[in-house]
């Protein structure tokens, strides 16, 4: 992590532009014409005393040594003479001295003294020094800080440290600071012998020398590159210099800009659409990374790449959990607050229909008697009044049960069925139709697959017949993949789209100069799937002699390449398709009667897909998962809402059509689920007058279950007022209540046929009863009760007045 976190600091400092030259600075480093001149190892500190003096009187502020103190010389380097002269020129200019970690108190002269510690990161990289540590019994300055103290005159010379007191490092090149001169001690050991004192004044004047004597030790892993310690030293000293204001971001710093990055994703994630969301929160992201190397630019602010960016990705997952919890939380709310509307809904239409069935009756009443027709008109006014506030309740509790199952419907996703079929073959060749590509639950479709599979094994042609989009290519792949040539090539050929002229190029190929064009010999389809299988689509588009040569070819197996003067032979299996009748066609004279035996050996008709409804929601999951995987996007599905418009579509292009609408709706959709306007389906047509008005029962509660017993929804669908719908529902419902011998519960379930539905079901069939008891009061015979329901109930279906007059006299039979 450490790494990371520097990585961006590491590369700006590489990539940087060239500093500015460093004014008063001068680098005496030892290189290979100073090894030759002064021999390798240590250098003699006699010969550093003669450099010092001169330095200084060239002008020199401060000179800064690599010498560490407290180590004397070897004899063969001088001894203490040698360390004598030193000390003695070090009286004549300041000089700042190296001191070791382990060097000793005593062995420490006063005098000024440096550190040239660096510390490396967790990762090796040195990126930062101490500014001070306690050395030799007391606190040494960093060298380069020493030096920069020292030439500027300022002892309360500071810098930006970190929590641990180190400076970070403002490193310009390797190993040594660009923009600082560097000359060869050799050089200046010239100067000195020749009695160049200019050449040493425009060298030292004003300025603070570093000189390096000491033969290079091991090497530090620095942002630029392998540099030693003393190097690192130059590079503080040019930093400290140039005002350099590089430092470390604080914890607290960090600490701030995690938080609200986070804050800022996880409202990104919150307040917009996912999407969106995520598009955002990459941005921020992106943002942030640019913000880095900008903030080193502007202020010398180095931030950390890892917890910021941690936060941003923590608050991200979290973001994104929380919506889908926020999700969940409101499906349920609006779950429960849709039960409690339809349960509204019911009692509104219940009271609806009651007061319309008591308008109605005292209506009649009223005609019958005439000597209390007023009171009777002011009677049935007041319950007209009553029955228009009824509707308008009824009618806004509708529209806001609408509203509460579209949103549900567009949130909730569909979930296909996945269950084994019920008979143990049929689930068998499910899945060998599954394993082939071919994915279908329909009886019809499994036996085709089965007389496929069949097939397969025999060398007999197959001849697939079904409606554009069915499928054929489909199974004419699973033909091949279950035959003996399975290992043998397979070649589709879709003969409408072969030119005229091209015909015979194109299935049997042509040799090197047949025609213009031909420049090279070209084996045609029939040779390609030479021991293989050969898909021939769209064959009743042929011409009459069009089809005498394909003929030809298939009952002779031998064809001439075009151009060719031998025969070629071919064995091939043929599979041919076509969406047109071809039976027909030999009847009417368009297609070649011998063709169409020579093709016939097994045909299948494929069904198309508005006959197979219980498949639309495997293919419509299978390809949006398709599309989405394609598109690197997961967690795609299809809405409940969603899945309902496609199964109320008639689809005229079948799985083609099916599949070209998903494949758009997962392309342009913006969230994971889709809904119904995400599909741009045209508005589905009424089916009322297809079925007409005289529909069975089970047709009328087969509709009232699609539409959760919504009636009015009901009788758009059926084309019939409510009124009709109410009344066969009701008589359902006497009929259920008979057989359930009295349990609403019990009659109510068997009516919904699904337990979701069978709460808004017993409401109503609680309502169509006690309404039915309270219009037996003031009857003392069921056969005078019979006689007034049969008048009440006159709207009542005739079958289901049978089940009408048991239930009263059971009533009459308790009393």
């Amino acid at each position: 992590m450490t790494a990371v976190d520097w990585s961006v600091y590491d590369r700006w400092l590489r990539a940087r532009r060239p500093v500015a030259d460093t004014p008063r600075l001068l680098i005496v480093v030892r290189d290979a014409a100073s090894d030759a001149r002064f021999g390798a190892g240590p250098l003699d500190r006699a010969v550093l005393a003669r450099v010092v003096a001169a330095l200084g009187r060239g002008g020199a502020v401060v000179v800064g040594l690599d010498v560490a103190l407290g180590t004397p010389s070897a004899p063969g380097r001088g001894g203490a003479a040698s360390d004598a002269l030193l000390a003695q020129a070090a009286q004549t200019v300041d000089v700042v001295f190296v001191v070791l970690p382990a060097t000793p108190r005593s062995a420490v002269p006063e005098t000024k003294i440096g550190h040239i510690v660096a510390e490396p990161d967790v990762d090796g990289v040195a990126r930062a020094v101490p500014l001070w540590l306690p050395l030799a019994e007391r606190p040494v300055p960093a060298l380069g800080l020493a030096l920069a103290s020292a030439l500027t005159g300022r002892a309360d010379l500071r810098a930006p440290t970190d929590a641990r007191g180190r400076v970070l490092v403002d490193f310009s090149g390797a190993p040594w600071p660009r923009g600082v001169p560097v000359v060869s001690l050799a050089e200046v050991w010239t100067a000195i012998e020749q009695g160049d004192a200019e050449r040493l004044s425009a060298l030292a004047n004003d300025n603070a020398v570093l000189v390096v004597s000491e033969p290079p030790r091991a090497l530090m892993r620095t942002p630029v590159g392998d540099a030693p310690a003393i190097a690192i030293a130059a590079h503080l000293a040019r930093g400290l210099l140039a005002g350099s204001r590089l430092r470390e971001a604080p914890a607290a710093t960090t600490a701030v800009v995690a938080l609200v990055l986070a804050a800022l994703a996880a409202w990104l994630l919150l307040a917009a659409r996912w999407w969106a969301g995520l598009a955002g929160v990459v941005v921020l992201a992106v943002g942030y990374a640019a913000a880095l190397p900008l903030a080193l630019a502007t202020t010398g602010l180095a931030l950390p790449v890892v917890t910021p960016l941690g936060a941003i990705a923590l608050a991200s997952v979290g973001g994104l959990v929380g919506r889908h919890l926020a999700s969940g939380a409101r499906m349920r709310r609006l779950e429960e607050e849709n039960a409690r509307v339809r349960e509204t809904l019911v009692r509104h239409e219940s009271a609806v229909e009651s007061l319309e069935e008591d308008l109605e009756t005292a209506r009649a009443a009223a005609v019958r008697s005439s000597g209390a027709e007023r009171d009777r008109s002011r009677a049935a006014e007041a319950m007209g009044e009553q029955l228009a506030a009824a509707r308008r309740q009824e009618e806004a509790t509708r529209q806001r049960l609408e509203t509460l199952e579209r949103e549900l419907s567009a949130l909730r996703p569909a979930e296909p069925r996945t269950e084994a079929l019920g008979d143990a073959g049929q689930e068998t060749l499910r899945r060998a139709s599954e394993a082939a590509g071919i994915i279908t639950r329909d009886p019809a479709l499994l036996g085709v697959f089965d007389d496929l599979r069949r097939a397969a094994k025999s060398s007999l042609p197959i001849l697939i017949t079904g409606e554009p989009g069915t499928g054929k290519e489909l199974f004419a792949r699973a033909a091949h993949r279950l035959s003996p040539r399975a290992a043998q090539p397979f070649v589709a050929v879709n003969m409408a789209a072969i030119p005229s002229e091209l015909f015979e190029s194109e299935l049997f190929g042509h040799v090197k100069g047949a025609f213009t064009g031909a420049v090279a010999d070209r084996r045609g389809v029939f040779e390609q799937a030479d021991r293989g299988t050969i898909f021939l689509d769209e064959i009743g588009e042929l011409r009459a002699d069009q089809q005498g040569k394909l003929l030809r070819v298939l009952q002779e197996k031998v064809f001439h390449r075009v151009g060719a003067a031998r025969a070629s032979s071919v064995d091939v299996r043929v599979v041919a398709a076509s969406n047109r009748d071809l039976e027909r066609g030999v009847a009417e004279g368009w297609f070649r009667e011998d063709l169409w035996f020579r093709l016939k050996g097994v045909v299948l008709r494929l069904p198309p897909l508005r006959t197979r409804p219980d498949d639309l929601p495997l293919l419509a999951s299978r390809i949006v998962a398709e599309a989405a995987a394609e598109l690197g996007r997961s967690g795609v599905t299809l809405s409940e809402d969603a899945m309902a418009a496609l199964a109320s579509h008639t689809w005229p292009g079948n799985v083609r059509e099916l599949q070209n609408c998903l494949r758009q709706a997962v392309a342009l959709a913006g969230g994971t689920v889709l809904k119904r306007e995400d599909l741009r389906l045209p508005a589905p047509e009424r089916r009322g007058a297809e079925l007409g008005a005289d529909i069975n029962d089970a047709a009328v509660l087969a509709c009232l279950r699609r539409h959760g017993f919504d009636m009015q929804a009901s009788a758009r669908e059926l084309g019939w007022d409510r009124s009709t719908v109410t009344q066969r529902l009701k008589g359902l419902g006497f009929r259920a209540l008979v057989d359930a011998g009295g349990d609403r519960a019990r009659a109510a379930l068997e009516l919904a046929g699904d337990p979701a539905l069978a709460r808004p079901v017993e409401l109503k069939l609680r309502e169509y009863h006690e309404h039915l008891l309270r219009s037996l009061e003031g009857f003392d015979t069921a056969e005078a009760a019979v006689v007034a329901c049969r008048r009440r109930f006159k709207n009542l279906p005739e079958r289901h007045f049978r089940s009408l007059e048991l239930l009263i006299r059971q009533k009459f039979q308790t009393r």
